[in-house]
């Protein structure tokens, strides 16, 4: 993914720096191929354990032959609950898919980010499998390096989709800080159950201590916004620079990060993503 990918970091000195990925400029093939990561990608989690339903999937969309009987039965039950074209052409557009696609972009980035001095990744949660289901849309667990504070660290994320005709992202980024600042606590307990049965050790008693930290803005808790939008709204030098007025209770250095990920037309991406991942079905 990063390989598409031009990652510029922005904000340095506020409260709530953040990153630019711009994904632009590509021709059809490379466009594609972003697509086809993702796709590939979500279908491995959705289908989880049951390997073969993945495997088939794929083969026989790179195969370009679609399922047929029970094993197209089994792909569509995993594909559907967010990837299901819609119909009817008077239907409104199906904005779950690019709230999901978001996510994926998020993750896949975060995945593919570098530890740092500062820290070290130990725990990312992959998206839900339902955008509709509640709770918080990212965990991200750490080791802390600096060798002052605590040792580990977490951040909540909200991801965003903006596909506005505004070109701007402004009120979409405050909406997520808001709902942060209002629902974090649920988010966090959502996401308790998940990380409890993925981690183990200090890590796993840290987890345990999440809703409670959250709770009193701990300088080991945090969270983040990340928004997936066209180029042409993203913003170029400044965002984010409020967002500490939003989510007031955490009140440390380092607390904030934003996330911008831009990507020409991006309504007709995640279509793109979504014909990918219905075409053998």
């Amino acid at each position: 993914m990063s390989a598409f990918a031009t990652r510029a970091s922005r904000g340095a000195g506020q409260r709530c720096p953040w990153e630019l990925v711009s994904m632009g400029g590509h021709s059809d093939s490379e466009r594609g191929a972003v697509a086809w990561i993702i796709a590939e990608a979500l279908m491995r989690q959705r289908c989880g354990k049951v390997t073969h339903a993945f495997d088939s999937w794929r083969a026989a969309t790179l195969g370009g032959t679609p399922l047929t009987g029970q094993r197209r039965q089994l792909v569509t039950a995993f594909a559907e609950p967010v990837f299901k074209p819609q119909i009817d052409p008077a239907a409104k557009p199906h904005h779950g898919v690019p709230g999901h696609v978001g996510e994926w972009l998020w993750y896949l980035l975060a995945l593919e980010s570098p530890d740092t001095p500062a820290r070290v990744r130990e725990y990312l949660t992959p998206p839900k499998d339902n955008v509709n289901d509640s709770g918080g849309d990212g965990l991200v667990i750490y080791r802390s390096r600096s060798g002052t504070g605590p040792e580990l660290l977490f951040r909540l994320w909200e991801m965003k989709k903006y596909t506005g005709k505004d070109d701007s992202v402004t009120d979409t980024v405050r909406g997520a800080w808001d709902q942060l600042s209002e629902h974090g606590i649920n988010y966090v307990i959502s996401q308790i159950a998940w990380a409890d049965r993925e981690v183990s050790g200090d890590v796993g008693i840290f987890v345990s201590e999440l809703a409670d930290l959250w709770l009193e803005g701990h300088p080991s808790s945090g969270a983040g916004v990340s928004v997936a939008t066209n180029t042409s709204a993203a913003p170029k030098q400044r965002a984010f620079t409020t967002a500490h007025e939003r989510i007031p209770h955490l009140r440390h250095d380092g607390q904030l990060e934003g996330m911008i990920v831009a990507i020409d037309d991006f309504p007709d991406f995640a279509r793109h993503v979504q014909e990918l991942v219905w075409t053998a079905l």
